[in-house]
């Protein structure tokens, strides 16, 4: 005897399955028509989401690998590669896990994992322009793909807000492939285009906004990478403050007149929440050796330096007590002081943040220093803006 539960569900009459022969013809003529040219890379990295609120988690796990884009960190055993416990940027798994994601989360997460992210809602779009970029990516070699957020009650399916990858298209009938993530309930599907994009209109009650599609590609710039930001939206917020408000504050309030006191006085008021802010790679490599050999030559290193050995730190003070646990502190602190949003340093006088902004000038930094800290912006970046959105709803 089965037990209870629920062992898939039939596709409503709107759609055809990809296996069924209607839909293996439909691949073929999509195929001779130039409309699967994105499919291949994404088939290989095809994967059923692993949790049932997962499905935002589970389309990036399957772009981001597509996209080739390198995670940074282990997997398993000597392995780099994305599984979904590698997507705690923006949001706790757990929280994750509860309640899914919403559109504005997925792009953070995907921001936040070296992916470039163009995000369209329904009333920022047009069919046509849905058109277009399914046309795009169904015609590219897999260097961009395609992830749409919908009302599956649109579609005639069972429950409601989804998130799944594009497969295909084929031009004269108007019909794309989903890549239904949600395998266990659902095997992918041809649905009418103008049908999807009717899906994305129903607004997301947690939101109070509608749905839309989002485009994915890898960075050119995106190489290896070792240093990760290791924070959550949750613990962001308790993090942003400090770059936003509070060391600002402080900076206006004590007027330092030098680089060395203007560094001087972050590190007195470091919290502890920096600390942990990076994940860094325990793989040494050659990369990683010049990686930290162009630290060291970065300016800001040396006034680091400075100010760390030349002070008596109070052994009970955050840094104090981070200097003695971890070997590499002038080094962390100059990659955070260097990838961490310019509101750090708005108030300071004009001569200081504009040594500031020198050192941190991307074109400047020495190679792979520069990838590094681009990457780390473009996550810090992602919180950032996701913070903001949130402290305002």
């Amino acid at each position: 005897m089965s037990e209870p539960g629920f062992y898939r569900r039939p596709l409503p009459d709107s759609a055809i399955a990809f296996s069924s022969v209607e839909g293996r013809q439909i691949f073929r003529e999509a195929l001779a028509l130039g409309g699967m040219e994105g499919y291949f890379a994404l088939a290989e990295q095809f994967h059923t989401q692993v949790e049932p609120a997962f499905c935002g988690l589970g389309s990036l796990v399957v772009v981001l690998n597509a996209l080739s884009i390198d995670p940074g960190r282990i997997w398993k055993g000597v392995w780099r590669w994305y599984g979904e416990e590698f997507l705690d940027c923006c949001l706790p798994l757990s929280v994750v896990k509860e309640n899914g994601i919403t559109f504005d989360e997925f792009a953070c997460i995907a921001r936040c994992n070296g992916a470039v992210v163009k995000a369209n809602r329904y009333h920022q779009s047009s069919l046509e322009k849905f058109r277009q970029a399914v046309e795009q990516v169904t015609t590219a070699s897999g260097d961009i793909h395609l992830v749409v957020s919908y009302s599956r009650k649109v579609l005639g399916q069972t429950g409601d807000g989804h998130f799944s990858p594009i497969g295909g298209y084929h031009p004269k009938r108007d019909l794309v492939l989903i890549l239904d993530v949600a395998r266990f309930k659902y095997p992918p599907h041809w649905i009418s285009l103008p049908l999807l994009w009717k899906a994305f209109e129903p607004v997301d009650p947690v939101t109070n906004k509608c749905r839309g599609y989002i485009s994915l590609q890898k960075s050119e710039k995106l190489q290896e990478t070792f240093f990760n930001v290791d924070f959550d939206l949750h613990q962001w917020r308790s993090v942003a403050p400090y770059f936003a408000e509070i060391l600002p504050d402080i900076l206006t309030k004590e007027q330092p007149l030098s680089i060395v006191s203007v560094v001087s006085t972050i590190l007195h008021h470091w919290p502890v929440e920096f600390t942990t802010m990076l994940d860094i790679s325990s793989q040494r490599t050659e990369i990683f050796d010049k990686l930290w050999a162009a630290i060291r030559l970065n300016p800001l290193f040396e006034i680091i330096q400075q100010c760390l050995y030349s002070n008596v730190w109070d052994a009970m003070s955050e840094v104090g007590k981070w200097r003695s646990q971890q070997p590499f502190v002038a080094e962390i602190i100059t990659v955070i002081l260097l990838s961490c949003p310019p509101t750090l340093y708005v108030t300071l006088k004009s001569d200081l943040r504009l040594w500031f902004e020198e050192v941190r000038y991307l074109e400047k930094l020495f190679s792979p220093l520069d990838i590094e800290i681009s990457r780390l912006r473009e996550q810090m970046l992602a919180l950032q803006e996701f913070y903001t959105l949130y402290s305002k709803a």
